[in-house]
């Protein structure tokens, strides 16, 4: 499967995954392509909040092919402990209007 394909299906299999690899998981998303295929590469954005990858000359993150590149640099190594410590999960909070386990309206 080429890497448009998965990330669209990855975007269609429920609603809050862009939300997820978008607010906080960006830098996982660039982990989860790695495993997926082989060399790419993580770029971060001038101002060090988002991770974009690059894979056989172009760049992606969770919505899709990213046109415009400019301001993001190839992360470099000093670099790492910063986006390892970004989550979803700690940073941010889903608005719940539906029970996650039966998807019945929260009352």
């Amino acid at each position: 499967m080429n890497i448009t394909d998965f990330i669209s299906y990855l975007n269609g299999s429920d609603e809050y995954i862009h939300h997820i690899y978008s607010k906080g998981g960006c830098y996982r998303f660039h982990i989860l392509l790695s495993k997926m295929y082989k060399n790419c590469v993580p770029y971060i954005s001038a101002n060090k909040n988002h991770i974009i990858t690059k894979y056989r000359g172009k760049f992606y993150d969770i919505y899709g092919e990213v046109d415009n590149q400019d301001g993001f640099t190839k992360l470099r190594e000093d670099e790492l402990p910063m986006v390892n410590k970004w989550s979803f999960r700690k940073h941010n909070l889903l608005k719940l209007s539906e029970c996650p386990n039966c998807d019945e309206p929260l009352i």
